[in-house]
């Protein structure tokens, strides 16, 4: 039944954090039922926005845009992993903990999951390291998730995480809503918009847990 998914995705409002050198979300009411007879909002915001769908495009030549990539790969099963250590990264060590057989999307919870989604960026935020990002390739993961704006660590800037996960043509989803989940295995629908061309996407994310 509906009622057992669980939304985890945060709600676009003008105070949503940015990352640094973004405009924040401006949804502009064009037009009032009091005033016009009916009520029309006008959007302005970036691809990469609160709940977000990176496509291999975003940082490697050639690559998989967000209209390419076949809507399978957004709906499936997938593996929460709870990984509450002080980071900053979470380590290969970390990984090596974790059963991969048979799974081919994986969502990170972490303690960004209790960092606020209204007001400023949080720049201290916990990433994955290369090695981990390495191994994730390694594994046949073809999603990868986590709990904050970016799935490395802000410093990183040449962003050599992103390059190792979208050059291997995984999709990467970034701002998710999961602090009161659990960890284990779960149904995944992460649906982008279909924008023509774009290496990126907001995306409305739902999850249901698996027996």
């Amino acid at each position: 039944m509906l009622s057992k998914w669980i939304d985890v995705t945060w709600k676009i409002h003008p105070q949503l954090p940015v990352w640094p050198g973004e405009k924040r979300p401006l949804l502009e009411r064009i037009a009032t039922v009091e005033e016009d007879g009916v009520q029309g909002t006008r959007l302005q915001f970036s691809a990469h926005t609160g709940t977000h769908i990176d496509a291999p495009r975003h940082f490697i030549a050639g690559g998989a845009t967000i209209d390419q990539i076949p809507v399978e790969r957004f709906v499936g099963p997938c593996l929460l992993v709870d990984y509450q250590g002080d980071g900053p990264t979470i380590q290969v060590s970390d990984l090596e903990k974790v059963s991969w057989e048979g799974v081919t999307r994986v969502i990170f919870r972490t303690k960004n999951s209790f960092l606020p989604m209204d007001g400023d960026f949080s720049p201290d935020y916990i990433g994955l390291s290369m090695a981990a990002a390495e191994f994730l390739v390694t594994t046949g993961v073809e999603l990868v998730g986590i709990d904050y704006l970016s799935v490395e660590r802000f410093e990183d800037s040449d962003c050599p995480v992103h390059r190792v996960l979208l050059g291997a043509g995984m999709v990467v989803v970034e701002g998710l809503k999961l602090k009161d989940l659990t960890p284990g295995r779960y149904e995944l629908v992460a649906l982008p918009l279909l924008l023509e061309g774009s290496e990126g996407s907001p995306a409305r994310v739902l999850m249901r847990r698996l027996p």
